[in-house]
């Protein structure tokens, strides 16, 4: 079993917009009524263009960084998603199918599904390597696994953000997302950092498994959400119980109906 650490997370929800409020939500069971999102890191002018999808991506990944008060372009970046920016999808197939000559060229810009890693090396100003990872349901544990395999075999930090965007009506069927969520892992070798926030170990089994559960007051709102598949991990980490923990705990993820990935995680 290949052996890493996870140094800092990022995280945002509209019922979380950080690491320390998922982490108070996790052990009190009090969320938020309506997290804002402002990542700072985008110039006012691109802020107002972006889209939603993007700015999840840039302040998850910004908190991640500036946790571990590390420069970003010291990092690599793995960003996963099912579907892409939904919103966009919807409008567009809409638009072409109506009034082609009126869609719009910024939205079309952003239709990409690599569009957030472009918005982050411009404004992070990094020339580190980026990827874009799309596996439909399997989406989050696939890029779990690449941004495990770079940090492990490549002397760099990983960034791993996982998120989704809510469905609109027409797209519900296939990917039935009632929220938005988006996070970040800074993943390291062992020992790279000194403070990290949990060592992990992870191996891929030929093996069925069933989706770990997420906690009961989440499971209504990220149960849909292919984004948020890592959730059990990361709220296992925000427990009070795992910090204060001596022990190691796994989880199994699927990677296929065949295949799974599985991962030890414990305290540092």
């Amino acid at each position: 079993m290949t052996e890493l650490d996870i140094v800092s997370i990022g995280i945002w929800s509209p019922f979380f917009s950080n690491w320390k409020e998922f982490s108070d939500g996790i052990n009190t069971g009090n969320w938020q009524s309506e997290a804002l999102l402002q990542p700072g890191l985008i110039p006012p002018r691109e802020r107002r263009r972006a889209p939603q999808s993007v700015k999840m991506a840039v302040e998850v990944l910004d908190q991640a960084c500036s946790t571990a008060s590390l420069d970003p372009a010291a990092a690599a970046v793995v960003f996963s998603s099912a579907m892409g920016d939904m919103q966009i999808t919807d409008y567009m197939c809409r638009i072409l199918s109506a009034t082609p000559r009126l869609v719009s060229p910024i939205r079309f810009h952003n239709s990409v599904h690599n569009a957030t890693t472009g918005y982050w090396s411009i404004t992070s100003q990094t020339h580190a390597p980026t990827n874009a990872v799309s596996a439909y349901d399997y989406t989050a544990p696939m890029a779990f696994f690449e941004a495990a395999c770079q940090a492990s075999e490549d002397n760099m930090p990983v960034l791993l953000v996982t998120q989704e965007m809510a469905a609109p009506p027409a797209l519900h069927s296939i990917c039935p997302s009632e929220q938005p969520f988006s996070s970040a892992l800074l993943i390291t070798k062992r020992g790279y950092c000194d403070n990290t926030v949990a060592s992990i170990g992870f191996s891929v089994k030929p093996k069925a498994v069933e989706w770990p559960d997420l906690p009961g007051d989440l499971k209504q709102s990220f149960e849909g959400n292919f984004g948020a598949r890592l959730l059990p991990l990361i709220a296992l980490i925000a427990t009070d119980n795992f910090t204060q923990s001596t022990q190691s705990f796994d989880l199994e993820f699927p990677l296929s109906p065949g295949s799974c990935l599985c991962i030890s995680v414990s305290a540092r």
